[in-house]
């Protein structure tokens, strides 16, 4: 550098980048030429002063600082060049007195240019990250969302909670409470009980175990993972069948138990496991089984109590059983009987509170009421219906269609009956009626030509051409077109939604179509501050019926949860796990014992 500018004192040097940084703080005030008049730089040296730090405001320290940068920067350069085997630059040095202040001033303004382009570029990168606007939900992983959702810290446990958990130490049990009672929070008690005595086992040398939370549907799998894991210190994993778990070798799994504690899943994953050797039933300390009545006939529940559970030879061995439900049975006859079978399939013993008082106090329980509505009429056939029925009622393929779209009629209305023919035969639900229709084609033990294969899907693409081209009417506010019962479901919306409002609403149905149907319904005819969610599992189901990923159905319960849906159509057998108690409840058949603390609107 003393090379190139010549010799000077530093302190004058200084002073000169001082005087063209405070006359250039910013990039666009940097002058693009090099050839710069002298003028530019002469000038009062306490107008100098009195702009520097007023404009640039930069200290003595930063400008030595720039610098010893600047000096850093050159070394650098010169360090490349002769690591890559090119010869240093080395500029003719010139007699001092040869020197012109303004060649200096130019050779230290250059230097000072790339300093600030450099800083300019870092300076944007931060600004970039620090204005980039936050993911919404629909951006973030499942696991992010859920890590946003509503898990919180169990610290104060009640006392019948506390009961129980002493007795689930002793004794396997059933621990039947109302739903929103917190029963969960027994399970978390008794994880970190077992765990505890686990770390202890390992630590005197004895082979590690792990303890299994096994669940009925996919949605409550990372439901209940969160809900663990903001209670538990230990490692926790959780597994699904969306994560092809039956592509895993003994390997994989392997690792999985080495790493974990506890592991959250499906039944039928850890069926799996067992059954393939990947783990052995002495190596679980803890099986906890959420809505624990579904053990019977041939659940995965029943058949890892069957096949794993009960041959195991040394009983000592045998993992600790909790399980937890708000109904211990589901049937409607010979209640005594079908608990009693579930106490034995289970090996365990049905328990609750002795404080049903307590009970009833810490959970609350809606009133429940009766909406009645005019006699349905018998199913019809519509206008669209007798045409494809005329046209296509011999294709076999869609008999399931022909007899939902009836059966609609009496039930939801004629608006809705032929909307079912509109969902089944959009463009990418008719692909799969051409999908089946091939396979059906491939299994038939029947030596048919291919020509009839190619005969019915041009038929199919028919079909559908004729229902996309079919003039559908829109559902119109006077209610034409509706039965009296979803007429009588849409005034209690209305009375509900009229207004703005933090209520939030429930509607139970029995069918896929049916929801799909009210959904659209409502979104249609609702007010404007009914806003509705469907949630129907992510099961593929026939032609028509929409299908929703695990990572769908959790963006809408966190949409319920914040208020963003007010109004969730939930298919009945689809568990919606914890979502905070809603205002009101319907259902068009008697709701399960499980679910009778909820308010319901029953059919007459």
């Amino acid at each position: 550098m003393a090379a190139a500018v010549g010799p000077t004192s530093y302190e004058e040097d200084l002073w000169d980048l001082q005087v063209a940084m405070s006359e250039a703080p910013t990039m666009q005030d940097l002058p693009a030429s090099p050839d710069l008049e002298d003028s530019y730089f002469e000038c009062d040296e306490r107008l100098i002063e009195d702009d520097y730090m007023s404009a640039a405001d930069v200290s003595m320290e930063t400008t030595e600082a720039v610098c010893k940068e600047v000096e850093e920067v050159h070394e650098t350069d010169e360090a490349q060049r002769l690591s890559e085997g090119s010869e240093p630059e080395v500029e003719e040095e010139k007699p001092a007195q040869e020197l012109r202040s303004t060649e200096r001033k130019r050779e230290y303004k250059r230097k000072f240019d790339k300093w600030a382009r450099e800083h300019a570029k870092i300076i944007t990168d931060e600004e970039i990250r620090l204005r980039k606007p936050l993911p919404t939900d629909e951006h973030l992983s499942l696991r992010e969302v859920l890590r946003k959702g509503q898990s919180h810290t169990i610290t104060d446990p009640r006392e019948y909670q506390l009961e129980l958990f002493e007795r689930a130490k002793k004794q396997n049990i059933i621990a039947v409470l109302d739903t929103g009672s917190g029963k969960t929070l027994i399970a978390v008690l008794l994880l970190r009980h077992v765990l505890d005595q686990e770390l202890e086992d390992r630590s005197s040398g004895k082979k590690p175990r792990i303890a299994f939370f096994l669940v009925d549907s996919v949605a409550l799998v990372f439901q209940q993972y969160e809900v663990l894991n903001s209670n538990l210190d230990q490692p926790i994993n959780c597994f699904c069948g969306d994560m092809n778990p039956d592509h895993w070798g003994k390997s994989t799994w392997q690792g999985h138990l080495k790493e974990n504690m506890v592991i959250v899943c499906t039944a039928e994953i850890l069926y799996q496991c067992l059954m393939r050797s990947f783990i052995r039933i002495d190596q679980i300390n803890l099986l906890i089984f959420d809505e624990a009545h579904h053990a019977k006939k041939n659940h995965p529940y029943a058949r890892i109590i069957k096949d794993c559970y009960i041959p195991g030879d040394d009983r000592s061995n045998r993992p600790k059983i909790f399980g937890m439900t708000a109904s211990p049975v589901d049937v409607r006859s010979n209640f005594t009987q079908a608990a009693k079978d579930l106490e034995g399939m289970l090996h365990c013993q049905i328990a609750t509170t002795a404080d049903l008082a307590l009970l009833r106090m810490s959970v609350s329980r809606p009133t429940e009421s009766i909406a009645t509505y005019s006699r349905l009429p018998h199913p019809y056939e519509t206008n669209l219906y007798r045409e494809m029925q005329a046209r296509f009622g011999d294709l076999e393929i869609l008999t399931k269609i022909f007899r939902y779209a009836k059966e609609a009629t009496s039930q939801l209305g004629q608006w809705c009956a032929d909307q079912v023919w509109s969902f089944a035969m959009a463009e990418q639900e008719a692909l799969k009626f051409e999908r089946r229709a091939e396979k059906n084609f491939s299994k038939s033990q029947d030596t048919k030509p291919v020509e009839m294969l190619d005969d019915e899907m041009n038929r199919l693409r028919e079909a559908q051409k004729f229902v996309m081209n079919w003039d559908f009417t829109k559902p119109t506010e006077n209610g034409n077109g509706l039965s009296s019962k979803v007429l009588t479901l849409r005034g209690y919306l209305n009375l509900i939604f009229e207004r703005s409002t933090d209520a939030r609403c429930i509607v139970f149905v029995d069918r896929r179509y049916t929801a799909r149907l009210l959904h659209d319904l409502f979104s249609r005819i609702g007010t404007s501050h009914l806003r509705a969610g469907l949630l129907v599992g992510a099961r593929n189901g026939e032609p028509g019926d929409l299908v929703l990923s695990v990572r769908q159905q959790i963006l809408t319960l966190n949409k319920f949860r914040k208020g963003l849906v007010n109004c969730l159509v939930v298919l009945s057998q689809e568990n919606i796990g914890h979502v905070r108690r809603s205002s009101l409840t319907f259902s068009s058949s008697p709701l399960p014992l499980q679910r009778r603390d909820l308010t319901f609107l029953n059919a007459i």
